[in-house]
C-alpha cells in the first residue's frame, strides 16, 4: 500500500488543460486524469494556506479547529491527524515541504520530514520544484518497497510566478512593458495595492500587461507539471507505479484580477475556491469524471480506508471511494469554504448556486450577500442578491442552519479573526506610514 499526495499550491483548476484551459500548461496532470479520476467540483473547507493545509490533514473544518487565517493560532495537540494515524498503524510517513516554517505542526505524524531549504526560512515559499524534487526522487528510490504515505508540496504556482528563464516567452510574445496598455490600471484602485505592486515589480520593473502576469502563472504551471511528470516516471521505473495510489491537489487556486483581485488568493470566487482533485490508481476506472460536489477534508478518510485504518469519529469529512468505486453519484448537497485572511468571508456552493456572506470585507467594496448562478453565470459576474430574493432567503436558511449546527456553543473563529482584525491590515497600515504617509491619508487618496 503507497500513497503519493502532491499538492501544487496555489492551483486553480481551470488553468489546466484537463479543467478546459485553452493552453497546454498540465500534460503530465492531463495524462494522469485521462488515465484516473477527476472531480470536477472539489473545494477546500478553508483558504489561503495555512487554515487549508491545517484542514486538509486533521480531516477538520478551520470552525472546529480554530484555525481560519495565518495569525497566532494554535492546533490543539489532541486535534486528530491523519500521517500521525497512519504512522501509528506502520506506514512509513514522509513529507518533503516547508510548511513547517509555517506552523510546526505541519511535521506531525511524518517519520521523514525533508526540507530543501532549512537553512533559509526566507525561501519557504521559493523552494522551486527542483529542489524538492532532489530529496524527494532519491527517498522513492531508497523506500519503494515499504507500505508508505508520501506527502510532496510544490510552491512555484504561488506568486512571486518567476519561472526558469526558459519558460518565460512561452506563453507571451509581445512587451510586457508598453507603456500604452492599461490592462493593470484597476489594481491601482485597490487598497491591496502596495502588496500587488511589490510583487508585480520583484517580477520586473515597469510591467504594464495583465497578460504577461498570467502567462507567467501558466508557465509555473508548466514548469511544475514537468517535475511532476519526474516523479511519475521514477514510479514507473521502480515498478510501482500501478500499486500507488496517487492524489492530486491544491490547498487553494488564485484570483487573476477578477473581482479586482489581482495575483492573490482573497475571496471565495471560483478562481480561489474550485481547485484540481485527481485520483490515479489501477483499481479505479480510467478517465473517469465526478461532478459530485467534495471537499478536502474528504482526503483524509479517503486515505485510511485506503490503508484500512479506522477513521476517527472527529473527521468531519467523508471517504471519497463510494464515489470513486461507483456506488455514490453525491457526497455533499452544499459545500462550505471559509476566507479569514484578506477577508473574513464564508461561502455555500450547491449545484447550481453559490451564497457568499461577509462579515469583513477587508480592501475591497463587497456587499454584505453575494449570490451568483454558476449555471448561468460561471465567472460570477452578476450578482443576483436583490433580484431572486426567494434563493437568497432558501439558502440564507440552510446557511444559518449549518452554521450554528456545526458551532454548537462555540464562538465563530471566523467572526473573532474579524473583530481582532484581519492580519494584512496590520502590516499595510505599517507599510502605507513607512513611505506614503498616514493609512488615513491613503485611504481619502484612494476613494475610500
Amino acid at each position: 500500500m503507497k500513497v503519493l499526495y502532491v499538492v501544487f499550491d496555489t492551483l486553480r483548476a481551470n488553468h489546466l488543460g484537463c479543467y478546459g484551459y485553452f493552453r497546454s500548461t498540465s500534460p503530465n496532470i492531463d495524462r494522469m486524469a485521462s488515465q484516473g479520476v477527476l472531480f470536477s467540483n472539489a473545494y477546500p473547507t478553508d483558504v489561503p494556506t495555512q487554515p487549508s493545509y491545517t484542514a486538509m490533514f486533521s480531516g477538520q473544518r478551520g470552525m472546529s479547529t480554530g484555525v481560519v487565517s495565518h495569525a497566532d493560532e494554535h492546533l490543539s495537540d489532541n486535534a486528530p491527524w491523519f500521517p500521525q494515524i497512519l504512522a501509528a498503524k506502520g506506514c512509513t510517513t514522509c513529507a518533503v515541504s516547508t510548511l513547517y516554517h509555517m506552523k510546526k505542526w505541519f511535521a506531525k505524524g511524518f517519520q521523514y520530514y525533508m526540507n530543501p531549504v532549512a537553512g533559509d526560512v526566507r525561501l519557504t515559499q521559493k523552494v522551486t520544484a527542483d529542489e524538492i524534487n532532489s530529496v524527494a526522487i532519491p527517498w522513492l528510490k531508497t523506500h519503494w518497497k515499504d507500505n508508505f504515505f508520501m506527502f510532496i508540496h510544490y510552491w512555484d504556482v504561488h506568486g512571486i510566478y518567476t519561472p526558469p528563464q526558459r519558460y518565460k516567452r512561452m506563453y507571451y510574445q509581445g512587451n510586457e512593458k508598453d507603456p500604452s496598455n492599461h490592462s493593470l490600471d484597476g489594481m491601482k484602485k485597490n487598497l491591496a495595492y502596495p502588496f500587488v505592486k511589490r510583487l508585480i515589480d520583484a517580477m520586473g520593473e515597469g510591467i504594464t500587461d495583465l497578460e504577461y502576469i498570467i502567462a507567467q502563472y501558466d508557465a509555473e504551471i508548466t514548469y511544475v507539471d514537468e517535475k511532476f511528470g519526474e516523479l511519475v516516471a521514477t514510479l514507473e521505473k521502480l515498478n510501482i507505479l500501478n500499486d500507488t495510489l496517487i492524489i492530486l491537489t491544491s490547498d487553494h487556486g488564485e484570483s487573476l484580477g477578477e473581482h479586482g483581485i489581482y495575483f492573490d488568493h482573497a475571496g471565495v470566487y471560483e478562481p480561489t475556491v474550485h481547485v484540481p482533485l485527481i485520483f490515479h490508481h489501477s483499481d479505479l476506472p480510467k478517465g473517469k469524471k465526478i461532478e459530485a460536489l467534495v471537499q478536502l477534508i474528504d482526503i483524509a478518510p479517503t486515505v485510511l480506508e485506503f490503508f484500512g485504518v479506522d477513521i476517527p469519529d472527529e473527521f468531519e469529512g467523508k471517504s471519497l471511494f463510494p464515489l470513486l468505486k461507483g456506488k455514490h453519484i453525491e457526497q455533499y448537497e452544499e459545500v462550505f469554504t471559509n476566507q479569514g485572511l484578506w477577508q473574513a468571508t464564508r461561502m455555500m456552493r450547491t449545484k447550481r448556486w453559490k451564497l457568499i456572506k461577509c462579515i469583513d470585507n477587508g480592501f475591497w467594496s463587497l456587499p454584505s450577500t453575494e449570490l451568483y448562478d454558476l449555471q448561468s453565470d460561471p465567472k460570477e459576474l452578476k450578482n443576483l442578491a436583490k433580484e431572486r430574493r426567494e434563493i437568497v432567503d432558501e439558502l440564507e436558511l440552510k446557511f444559518h442552519q449549518w452554521v450554528t449546527e456545526h458551532l454548537g456553543r462555540r464562538t465563530d473563529p471566523l467572526r473573532r479573526i474579524a473583530e481582532k482584525g484581519l492580519p494584512p491590515k496590520k502590516r499595510l497600515k505599517r507599510l502605507i506610514e513607512e513611505g506614503k504617509g498616514t493609512y488615513d491619508e491613503w485611504r481619502r487618496n484612494m476613494g475610500w
